[in-house]
């Protein structure tokens, strides 16, 4: 017990040094969590997720709240607005774009029928929450294209979580039922985000009552766990509502409410005490939430590690185009195109997800969660190499063709302008060095 307790201490200041280390050299530092994570788990078997019982899953939805909360929490909500429409577009896209390689390879590879091959393939259609926004937020962006990448990685939970598991009770009985998955996705979507967006309104209500007492810090915390959990509740999606109340609080001075309550409201809603208290709250999670999810990873089979390999590979490389091709504002430039073109790592929801069609009680179970996980890891560590690598001379020339504007495109895409107007090239930057 002591030597456990020791490294954890040690963990944390080792977790300090690594932000230091990424600063010098671009190394994330959560792909070195996950590795210390593998070590400690499947290689030297010092520790197991199971020994972790309960506390291990607990750790994951606490880490995954308060991120998706922080992130709400910081973003404006002129940025959301000028982002959510090219966000739902990526989203939505590449979303079934996903799933339909991952159908593609697993029904050719693995012989899967084409219905269990979808169903991973929606498992892992989506980003990671846990693992995009620390990440962005170390990495030098513009704010649309880093808001599009935290929209993006929320709502293609709600996504994986619908799809997946509607489809899951499709091929146990063997009906595709459209209205309920439909009904599913706007109940976990709209309602969700009305959950927390009320929820914020109440908040912002009571704030003047909650701050007249002491030790108040932890209470918005407090209740966004109840938020959280009422959504899961009632089956909507918990993150959403995080999200979307975390997105309240940040922009409360922006929201149309009675005057009559802003007055009431103390200064400074969240404090910039609290805004640190929380980001360190965040730096804490993440560690011992990419540490766990390291141990998570088995490496039973080099076989599957290499389908894993293939599947991340083909994703990668749809994703590049997809980019390309879906994202076209004139107004994000091509270095941080070329950051949303490496951003798809897989996290938590598809680990969590990988475990269902076990349950389900399909015989080819075990081995789709063998698959994701080590999808997951792969994908992690793949957007950790390239983000550090975008920043090198020949990767970001490659880039800077790449995502060089098409005229015929580009007009497509802005709207108000004349015809015979000439684009101005925001994408071309005079500077060769890379400011990511």
């Amino acid at each position: 017990m002591e030597i456990t307790i020791i490294c954890i201490g040690l963990l944390y200041f080792f977790s300090h040094y690594l932000t230091v280390l990424y600063q010098k050299t671009r190394i994330p530092d959560v792909l070195i969590l996950i590795i210390v994570g593998i070590l400690i788990g499947p290689v030297f078997k010092l520790a197991s997720i199971d020994s972790l019982g309960m506390l291990g899953q607990v750790l994951t939805s606490v880490a995954l709240i308060i991120i998706l909360f922080e992130g709400g929490l910081n973003m404006e909500l002129s940025n959301i607005w000028g982002s959510m429409r090219t966000a739902a577009k990526l989203t939505v896209s590449f979303f079934f774009i996903t799933a339909m390689i991952v159908g593609l390879l697993l029904h050719y590879m693995l012989h899967y029928s084409w219905l269990l091959s979808f169903i991973t393939g929606f498992i892992l259609g989506g980003t990671s929450s846990a693992v995009v926004l620390p990440m962005v937020s170390l990495l030098r962006m513009s704010d649309k294209p880093r808001t599009i990448l935290v929209l993006e990685s929320a709502l293609t939970d709600v996504l994986c979580i619908v799809f997946a598991i509607s489809f899951l009770s499709s091929y146990s009985t063997g009906i595709v039922e459209i209205g309920k998955i439909a009904g599913s996705l706007i109940s976990s979507l709209v309602l969700a985000s009305a959950l927390g967006v009320g929820a914020g309104y109440i908040w912002l209500r009571l704030m003047t009552w909650i701050k007249t007492f002491p030790n108040t810090q932890f209470t918005t915390f407090a209740f966004m766990f109840i938020v959280y959990g009422l959504a899961e509740y009632f089956g909507f999606s918990g993150a959403i509502s995080a999200l979307a109340f975390g997105i309240v609080l940040g922009n409360y001075s922006k929201i149309p409410m009675p005057q009559k309550i802003k007055d009431q409201l103390p200064d400074g809603i969240i404090t910039e005490l609290e805004r640190r208290l929380y980001s360190e709250i965040v730096f804490l999670l993440k560690i011992y939430f990419f540490v766990y999810l390291g141990m998570a990873i088995p490496f039973e089979s080099s076989y599957f590690f290499i389908i894993a390999a293939a599947l991340v590979g083909a994703i990668y490389l749809a994703r590049l185009f997809s980019t390309r091709f879906l994202v076209r504002d004139t107004d994000i430039k091509w270095e941080d195109k070329s950051v949303m073109s490496a951003m798809v790592p897989k996290g938590l929801a598809a680990a969590v997800l990988a475990g269902l069609p076990l349950q389900y009680g399909i015989p080819e179970g075990s081995e789709i969660q063998i698959i994701v996980y080590n999808v997951v890891f792969v994908s992690i560590l793949v957007t950790s190499i390239l983000i550090p690598l975008i920043r090198t001379r020949f990767i970001s020339r490659f880039y800077r063709v790449f995502f060089r504007p098409i005229p015929k495109l580009e007009k497509l895409a802005v709207s108000g302008r004349g015809s015979g107007s000439k684009e101005p090239d925001t994408n071309v930057v005079e500077n060769k060095e890379d400011n990511l």
